[in-house]
Protein backbone atom coordinates (compact mmCIF):
# COMPACT_ATOMS: atom_id res chain seq x y z
CA UNK A 1 0.00 0.00 0.00
CA UNK A 2 1.45 3.47 -0.90
CA UNK A 3 2.03 5.69 2.12
CA UNK A 4 0.37 8.71 2.38
CA UNK A 5 1.55 11.92 0.79
CA UNK A 6 4.24 9.82 -1.15
CA UNK A 7 5.42 10.55 -4.75
CA UNK A 8 5.87 9.31 -8.01
CA UNK A 9 9.50 9.73 -7.69
CA UNK A 10 9.60 8.01 -4.27
CA UNK A 11 7.38 5.06 -5.41
CA UNK A 12 10.00 3.99 -8.41
CA UNK A 13 12.81 4.48 -6.11
CA UNK A 14 10.98 1.90 -3.62
CA UNK A 15 10.50 -0.35 -6.24
CA UNK A 16 13.64 -0.01 -7.57
CA UNK A 17 15.43 -0.92 -4.51
CA UNK A 18 12.90 -3.82 -3.79
CA UNK A 19 13.85 -5.69 -7.21
CA UNK A 20 17.87 -5.22 -6.24
CA UNK A 21 17.23 -6.84 -2.71
CA UNK A 22 15.16 -9.57 -4.52
CA UNK A 23 17.49 -10.32 -6.87
CA UNK A 24 20.73 -10.82 -4.25
CA UNK A 25 22.55 -7.93 -5.07
CA UNK A 26 21.65 -5.70 -2.58
CA UNK A 27 24.87 -5.28 -0.66
CA UNK A 28 25.21 -7.19 2.46
CA UNK A 29 27.41 -5.52 4.67
CA UNK A 30 28.66 -6.56 7.86
CA UNK A 31 28.75 -5.13 11.24
CA UNK A 32 32.37 -5.18 12.31
CA UNK A 33 32.77 -4.98 16.16
CA UNK A 34 36.62 -4.74 15.77
CA UNK A 35 39.03 -2.66 14.20
CA UNK A 36 37.70 -3.38 10.10
CA UNK A 37 41.96 -3.10 9.33
CA UNK A 38 43.37 -6.53 10.14
CA UNK A 39 43.38 -9.78 8.70
CA UNK A 40 40.96 -11.03 11.38
CA UNK A 41 37.92 -9.15 12.56
CA UNK A 42 34.40 -9.53 14.90
CA UNK A 43 31.62 -9.78 13.52
CA UNK A 44 28.49 -10.81 15.26
CA UNK A 45 30.59 -12.40 18.12
CA UNK A 46 32.70 -14.41 16.01
CA UNK A 47 36.02 -14.28 14.26
CA UNK A 48 36.52 -14.12 10.30
CA UNK A 49 39.14 -13.62 8.14
CA UNK A 50 38.87 -10.77 6.06
CA UNK A 51 40.57 -10.45 2.71
CA UNK A 52 39.03 -7.11 1.58
CA UNK A 53 40.75 -4.40 3.95
CA UNK A 54 42.48 -1.60 2.18
CA UNK A 55 45.05 -1.18 5.12
CA UNK A 56 47.87 -2.66 3.60
CA UNK A 57 51.06 -2.24 5.27
CA UNK A 58 49.57 -2.48 8.55
CA UNK A 59 49.84 1.28 9.16
CA UNK A 60 46.61 1.45 10.61
CA UNK A 61 47.34 -0.34 13.82
CA UNK A 62 50.75 0.86 14.27
CA UNK A 63 51.58 1.63 17.35
CA UNK A 64 53.58 4.43 16.26
CA UNK A 65 51.08 6.22 14.13
CA UNK A 66 48.34 5.69 17.05
CA UNK A 67 50.14 7.39 19.66
CA UNK A 68 51.02 10.55 17.47
CA UNK A 69 47.30 10.36 16.71
CA UNK A 70 46.49 10.65 20.19
CA UNK A 71 48.81 13.46 20.67
CA UNK A 72 47.27 15.51 18.26
CA UNK A 73 44.10 14.90 19.48
CA UNK A 74 45.49 16.25 22.70
CA UNK A 75 46.80 19.31 20.93
CA UNK A 76 44.13 20.28 18.02
CA UNK A 77 40.88 18.74 19.43
CA UNK A 78 38.81 16.69 16.91
CA UNK A 79 38.37 18.64 13.98
CA UNK A 80 40.02 21.54 12.47
CA UNK A 81 37.10 24.16 12.49
CA UNK A 82 36.36 24.75 8.81
CA UNK A 83 38.57 25.12 5.81
CA UNK A 84 41.85 25.26 5.39
CA UNK A 85 41.22 28.73 3.22
CA UNK A 86 39.06 30.32 6.17
CA UNK A 87 41.83 30.02 8.70
CA UNK A 88 42.19 26.45 9.26
CA UNK A 89 45.51 26.05 7.67
CA UNK A 90 46.97 24.21 10.99
CA UNK A 91 50.65 23.34 10.44
CA UNK A 92 50.25 19.59 10.68
CA UNK A 93 48.35 19.57 7.20
CA UNK A 94 51.25 21.77 5.69
CA UNK A 95 53.93 19.24 7.12
CA UNK A 96 52.11 16.38 5.91
CA UNK A 97 51.99 18.06 2.64
CA UNK A 98 55.26 18.50 2.48
CA UNK A 99 56.44 14.93 3.60
CA UNK A 100 54.68 13.39 1.07
CA UNK A 101 56.05 15.69 -1.63
CA UNK A 102 59.31 14.62 -0.47
CA UNK A 103 58.35 10.96 0.01
CA UNK A 104 57.43 11.18 -4.14
CA UNK A 105 60.13 13.57 -4.87
CA UNK A 106 58.00 16.05 -5.79
CA UNK A 107 58.03 19.76 -5.29
CA UNK A 108 54.48 20.42 -3.97
CA UNK A 109 51.78 18.94 -2.75
CA UNK A 110 48.09 19.30 -1.70
CA UNK A 111 46.13 17.21 0.76
CA UNK A 112 42.45 16.78 0.21
CA UNK A 113 39.90 15.24 2.73
CA UNK A 114 39.01 12.16 0.38
CA UNK A 115 41.32 10.57 -2.37
CA UNK A 116 37.56 10.83 -3.90
CA UNK A 117 37.62 14.64 -3.30
CA UNK A 118 41.30 14.63 -5.31
CA UNK A 119 40.48 14.06 -8.53
CA UNK A 120 36.64 15.32 -8.74
CA UNK A 121 38.17 18.59 -7.31
CA UNK A 122 41.76 18.46 -9.40
CA UNK A 123 40.30 17.28 -12.92
CA UNK A 124 37.52 19.71 -13.39
CA UNK A 125 39.73 22.50 -12.09
CA UNK A 126 42.34 21.95 -14.52
CA UNK A 127 39.56 22.97 -17.24
CA UNK A 128 39.17 26.21 -15.78
CA UNK A 129 42.38 27.67 -16.69
CA UNK A 130 41.23 29.25 -19.65
CA UNK A 131 38.09 30.69 -18.22
CA UNK A 132 40.56 32.31 -15.10
CA UNK A 133 43.10 33.39 -16.98
CA UNK A 134 40.87 35.64 -19.15
CA UNK A 135 39.01 37.57 -16.12
CA UNK A 136 40.18 40.93 -15.72
CA UNK A 137 41.75 40.50 -11.94
CA UNK A 138 41.41 44.02 -11.12
CA UNK A 139 37.45 43.67 -11.77
CA UNK A 140 36.38 40.73 -11.32
CA UNK A 141 32.42 41.31 -11.99
CA UNK A 142 33.82 42.72 -15.59
CA UNK A 143 31.87 40.57 -18.39
CA UNK A 144 32.88 37.57 -15.76
CA UNK A 145 28.69 36.30 -16.73
CA UNK A 146 29.45 36.08 -20.00
CA UNK A 147 32.67 34.11 -20.01
CA UNK A 148 31.24 31.80 -17.13
CA UNK A 149 28.85 30.54 -19.48
CA UNK A 150 30.73 30.01 -22.45
CA UNK A 151 33.58 28.07 -20.59
CA UNK A 152 30.46 26.08 -18.84
CA UNK A 153 29.29 25.13 -22.46
CA UNK A 154 32.66 24.95 -24.79
CA UNK A 155 35.36 23.60 -22.70
CA UNK A 156 38.66 23.50 -25.13
CA UNK A 157 40.62 20.92 -23.78
CA UNK A 158 40.84 17.29 -25.06
CA UNK A 159 40.46 14.60 -22.51
CA UNK A 160 41.79 11.02 -22.96
CA UNK A 161 40.54 8.48 -19.95
CA UNK A 162 40.78 5.28 -19.56
CA UNK A 163 37.67 2.70 -19.49
CA UNK A 164 38.46 1.18 -16.49
CA UNK A 165 39.39 4.27 -14.70
CA UNK A 166 38.33 4.81 -10.80
CA UNK A 167 34.82 6.18 -10.79
CA UNK A 168 36.04 9.32 -8.94
CA UNK A 169 38.19 9.92 -12.18
CA UNK A 170 34.85 9.41 -13.88
CA UNK A 171 33.30 11.87 -11.88
CA UNK A 172 35.85 14.30 -12.39
CA UNK A 173 35.58 14.10 -16.18
CA UNK A 174 32.05 14.32 -16.09
CA UNK A 175 32.38 17.88 -14.28
CA UNK A 176 35.04 18.83 -16.01
CA UNK A 177 32.16 19.79 -18.76
CA UNK A 178 34.66 18.52 -21.31
CA UNK A 179 33.95 16.07 -23.68
CA UNK A 180 35.93 13.05 -22.65
CA UNK A 181 37.79 10.70 -25.31
CA UNK A 182 37.47 7.39 -23.46
CA UNK A 183 40.06 4.54 -24.73
CA UNK A 184 39.88 0.76 -24.55
CA UNK A 185 41.82 -0.77 -21.68
CA UNK A 186 45.65 -0.44 -21.87
CA UNK A 187 44.81 -0.01 -25.99
CA UNK A 188 47.96 2.07 -26.50
CA UNK A 189 47.18 1.86 -30.49
CA UNK A 190 43.56 3.66 -29.92
CA UNK A 191 45.02 6.12 -27.31
CA UNK A 192 47.58 7.43 -30.00
CA UNK A 193 44.84 7.06 -32.65
CA UNK A 194 42.58 9.27 -30.51
CA UNK A 195 45.73 11.81 -29.59
CA UNK A 196 46.54 12.01 -33.13
CA UNK A 197 42.85 12.83 -34.46
CA UNK A 198 43.01 15.65 -31.57
CA UNK A 199 42.25 19.42 -32.67
CA UNK A 200 42.60 21.61 -29.36
CA UNK A 201 45.82 23.09 -28.38
CA UNK A 202 44.99 21.42 -24.56
CA UNK A 203 45.59 17.40 -24.54
CA UNK A 204 45.00 15.92 -21.16
CA UNK A 205 45.76 11.78 -20.62
CA UNK A 206 43.99 10.03 -17.20
CA UNK A 207 44.76 6.70 -16.39
CA UNK A 208 45.10 4.95 -13.18
CA UNK A 209 48.61 3.46 -12.09
CA UNK A 210 46.95 0.09 -10.88
CA UNK A 211 43.09 -0.65 -12.07
CA UNK A 212 41.23 -1.55 -8.78
CA UNK A 213 39.23 -4.00 -10.33
CA UNK A 214 41.65 -5.87 -12.15
CA UNK A 215 44.60 -5.07 -10.02
CA UNK A 216 46.53 -4.94 -13.53
CA UNK A 217 48.62 -1.83 -13.92
CA UNK A 218 49.08 0.60 -16.69
CA UNK A 219 51.25 0.96 -19.69
CA UNK A 220 52.74 4.58 -18.27
CA UNK A 221 55.87 4.05 -19.92
CA UNK A 222 54.34 4.00 -23.43
CA UNK A 223 51.45 6.58 -22.35
CA UNK A 224 53.71 9.46 -21.27
CA UNK A 225 55.66 8.44 -25.04
CA UNK A 226 52.44 9.04 -26.48
CA UNK A 227 51.57 12.30 -24.44
CA UNK A 228 55.18 13.66 -25.16
CA UNK A 229 54.56 13.15 -28.86
CA UNK A 230 51.11 15.24 -28.92
CA UNK A 231 52.45 17.72 -26.34
CA UNK A 232 49.53 16.18 -24.07
CA UNK A 233 49.55 16.58 -20.31
CA UNK A 234 49.83 13.11 -18.10
CA UNK A 235 47.83 12.62 -14.84
CA UNK A 236 48.14 9.06 -12.66
CA UNK A 237 45.58 8.17 -10.38
CA UNK A 238 48.43 6.11 -8.25
CA UNK A 239 46.50 5.38 -5.39
CA UNK A 240 46.74 1.67 -5.30
CA UNK A 241 50.62 1.73 -6.19
CA UNK A 242 52.04 3.92 -3.65
CA UNK A 243 53.48 3.14 -1.08
CA UNK A 244 53.33 -0.50 -2.47
CA UNK A 245 54.73 -0.67 -5.53
CA UNK A 246 58.32 0.01 -6.77
CA UNK A 247 62.20 -1.12 -4.58
CA UNK A 248 61.66 1.98 -2.75
CA UNK A 249 57.62 2.32 -2.59
CA UNK A 250 56.85 4.96 -4.52
CA UNK A 251 54.53 3.42 -6.56
CA UNK A 252 53.81 2.69 -10.39
CA UNK A 253 55.88 4.84 -11.55
CA UNK A 254 59.27 3.60 -9.95
CA UNK A 255 58.26 0.17 -10.46
CA UNK A 256 57.86 0.66 -14.37
CA UNK A 257 61.04 2.92 -14.09
CA UNK A 258 59.32 6.66 -14.99
CA UNK A 259 60.69 9.61 -14.33
CA UNK A 260 59.08 11.61 -12.20
CA UNK A 261 58.94 14.80 -14.09
CA UNK A 262 57.28 13.04 -16.89
CA UNK A 263 54.21 12.71 -15.01
CA UNK A 264 52.46 16.04 -14.58
CA UNK A 265 49.51 15.01 -12.20
CA UNK A 266 50.21 12.58 -9.69
CA UNK A 267 47.24 11.44 -7.42
CA UNK A 268 47.09 9.47 -4.32
CA UNK A 269 44.98 8.13 -1.46
CA UNK A 270 46.30 7.89 2.68
CA UNK A 271 43.58 5.64 2.43
CA UNK A 272 45.63 2.51 1.19
CA UNK A 273 49.43 2.27 2.08
CA UNK A 274 49.32 4.81 4.79
CA UNK A 275 46.61 3.66 6.71
CA UNK A 276 44.48 6.40 7.38
CA UNK A 277 41.97 8.36 5.23
CA UNK A 278 42.27 11.39 2.59
CA UNK A 279 43.89 11.75 -0.79
CA UNK A 280 46.52 14.01 -2.05
CA UNK A 281 48.03 15.49 -5.51
CA UNK A 282 52.01 16.09 -6.28
CA UNK A 283 53.57 17.63 -8.64
CA UNK A 284 55.32 21.01 -9.74
CA UNK A 285 55.02 24.20 -7.31
CA UNK A 286 53.07 25.84 -10.23
CA UNK A 287 50.46 23.05 -10.15
CA UNK A 288 50.09 22.99 -6.86
CA UNK A 289 49.36 26.91 -6.70
CA UNK A 290 47.02 26.79 -8.85
CA UNK A 291 44.98 24.04 -7.45
CA UNK A 292 44.89 25.83 -3.94
CA UNK A 293 42.90 28.62 -5.71
CA UNK A 294 40.81 26.07 -7.79
CA UNK A 295 40.04 23.19 -6.70
CA UNK A 296 36.09 23.38 -5.19
CA UNK A 297 36.99 20.42 -2.91
CA UNK A 298 39.27 21.88 -1.44
CA UNK A 299 38.49 25.44 -1.15
CA UNK A 300 35.02 24.16 0.54
CA UNK A 301 35.69 21.47 2.41
CA UNK A 302 37.37 20.87 5.48
CA UNK A 303 40.50 18.96 5.49
CA UNK A 304 41.80 15.74 6.71
CA UNK A 305 41.33 15.74 10.77
CA UNK A 306 44.64 17.13 12.17
CA UNK A 307 44.68 13.75 14.49
CA UNK A 308 44.90 11.85 10.90
CA UNK A 309 47.29 13.81 9.60
CA UNK A 310 49.58 13.66 12.31
CA UNK A 311 49.36 10.12 12.37
CA UNK A 312 49.53 9.72 8.58
CA UNK A 313 53.41 11.93 8.80
CA UNK A 314 54.40 8.94 11.42
CA UNK A 315 53.17 6.21 8.72
CA UNK A 316 55.01 7.77 5.68
CA UNK A 317 57.75 7.49 7.86
CA UNK A 318 57.31 3.71 8.57
CA UNK A 319 56.52 2.79 4.79
CA UNK A 320 60.21 4.68 3.95
CA UNK A 321 62.31 3.32 6.31
CA UNK A 322 60.37 -0.37 6.13
CA UNK A 323 60.40 -1.77 2.66
CA UNK A 324 59.70 -5.36 3.94
CA UNK A 325 56.02 -4.52 4.41
CA UNK A 326 55.14 -3.50 0.83
CA UNK A 327 57.41 -6.47 -0.08
CA UNK A 328 55.06 -9.01 1.91
CA UNK A 329 52.01 -7.68 1.01
CA UNK A 330 52.99 -8.54 -3.11
CA UNK A 331 54.86 -11.72 -2.07
CA UNK A 332 51.38 -12.92 -0.27
CA UNK A 333 49.57 -11.88 -3.50
CA UNK A 334 51.92 -13.59 -5.71
CA UNK A 335 51.80 -16.91 -3.37
CA UNK A 336 48.11 -16.99 -3.64
CA UNK A 337 47.43 -15.58 -7.40
CA UNK A 338 49.64 -18.90 -8.37
CA UNK A 339 47.81 -21.19 -6.40
CA UNK A 340 44.29 -19.61 -6.72
CA UNK A 341 44.96 -20.06 -10.58
CA UNK A 342 46.51 -23.34 -10.08
CA UNK A 343 43.13 -24.46 -9.03
CA UNK A 344 41.29 -23.09 -12.45
CA UNK A 345 39.96 -19.97 -11.61
CA UNK A 346 41.09 -16.46 -13.75
CA UNK A 347 42.33 -13.17 -11.82
CA UNK A 348 41.98 -11.32 -14.83
CA UNK A 349 45.88 -10.20 -15.83
CA UNK A 350 46.03 -9.02 -11.72
CA UNK A 351 49.87 -8.32 -11.04
CA UNK A 352 49.39 -6.77 -7.49
CA UNK A 353 48.14 -6.70 -4.21
CA UNK A 354 44.97 -6.77 -5.86
CA UNK A 355 43.86 -10.28 -6.91
CA UNK A 356 40.14 -10.64 -8.43
CA UNK A 357 38.64 -14.30 -8.88
CA UNK A 358 36.31 -14.13 -12.17
CA UNK A 359 32.92 -15.79 -11.34
CA UNK A 360 30.93 -14.52 -14.29
CA UNK A 361 27.04 -14.55 -13.68
CA UNK A 362 26.03 -11.99 -10.75
CA UNK A 363 23.92 -14.68 -9.02
CA UNK A 364 27.10 -16.71 -8.77
CA UNK A 365 29.51 -14.15 -7.74
CA UNK A 366 26.39 -13.85 -4.71
CA UNK A 367 26.83 -17.59 -4.26
CA UNK A 368 30.27 -17.62 -3.65
CA UNK A 369 30.50 -14.61 -1.76
CA UNK A 370 28.00 -16.17 0.97
CA UNK A 371 29.91 -19.76 0.56
CA UNK A 372 32.46 -17.77 1.45
CA UNK A 373 30.80 -16.68 4.69
CA UNK A 374 29.98 -19.90 5.56
CA UNK A 375 33.24 -20.40 5.73
CA UNK A 376 34.22 -17.53 8.14
CA UNK A 377 35.85 -15.15 5.18
CA UNK A 378 34.69 -11.98 4.16
CA UNK A 379 36.06 -10.83 0.77
CA UNK A 380 33.16 -8.64 -1.55
CA UNK A 381 31.68 -10.02 -4.77
CA UNK A 382 31.93 -7.31 -7.48
CA UNK A 383 29.29 -6.94 -10.31
CA UNK A 384 27.57 -4.18 -12.54
CA UNK A 385 28.09 -1.57 -12.18
CA UNK A 386 31.68 -1.66 -10.46
CA UNK A 387 32.65 -3.92 -13.50
CA UNK A 388 30.95 -5.36 -16.81
CA UNK A 389 27.84 -7.28 -16.73
CA UNK A 390 28.45 -11.36 -17.04
CA UNK A 391 32.40 -10.47 -15.39
CA UNK A 392 30.91 -10.73 -12.02
CA UNK A 393 34.21 -11.34 -9.49
CA UNK A 394 35.43 -11.74 -5.66
CA UNK A 395 38.11 -9.62 -5.23
CA UNK A 396 40.59 -10.10 -2.69
CA UNK A 397 43.25 -7.88 -1.70
CA UNK A 398 46.27 -9.26 0.61
CA UNK A 399 47.94 -7.33 2.99
CA UNK A 400 52.01 -7.57 4.91
CA UNK A 401 49.14 -8.62 7.33
CA UNK A 402 47.98 -11.95 6.37
CA UNK A 403 50.31 -15.08 6.80
CA UNK A 404 50.15 -18.14 4.74
CA UNK A 405 47.93 -20.04 7.38
CA UNK A 406 45.44 -17.79 6.62
CA UNK A 407 45.61 -18.04 2.48
CA UNK A 408 45.88 -21.52 2.53
CA UNK A 409 42.30 -21.61 4.38
CA UNK A 410 41.08 -19.15 2.06
CA UNK A 411 42.45 -21.17 -1.07
CA UNK A 412 40.89 -24.74 0.45
CA UNK A 413 37.76 -22.50 0.49
CA UNK A 414 37.43 -21.27 -2.77
CA UNK A 415 38.55 -24.72 -4.31
CA UNK A 416 35.85 -26.66 -2.03
CA UNK A 417 32.86 -23.75 -3.22
CA UNK A 418 34.56 -24.27 -6.82
CA UNK A 419 33.36 -27.76 -6.94
CA UNK A 420 30.36 -27.13 -4.78
CA UNK A 421 28.61 -24.30 -6.71
CA UNK A 422 29.84 -25.92 -10.11
CA UNK A 423 32.18 -22.76 -11.22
Amino acid sequence: MTRYGQSPQMQRLEKFVARVREQGLYPDIPVVESAATEPVVRIEGKDLLLFCSNNLLGMSSHGEVKAAAAAAVEKYGLGSGGSRVMAANLDVHVRLEQRIAEFLGREDAICFAAGYMANVGTIPALMRIDFLASLNLNDMALNFTGKRRKVESQVDWDLFSEEANHASDVDGVRLSRAEPHIYGHKDMVGLGAALAASRHHSKIVISDGVFSMDGDIAPIPEIVALAKSHQAMVMVDDAHGIGVLGAKGRGSLEHLGVASDDVDILMGTFTKAFGGIGGFVAGSTALIDYLRISARTYIFSAPIPPAIAAGLITSIDIVDREPWRHEKALENAAYFRRKVEAAGFDTLGSETHIVPVLIGREDAAVRMAEGLRGHGIIAPKVHYPAVPVGRSRIRFVMTCQHNQAQIDYLLRSLRGLKTELNL
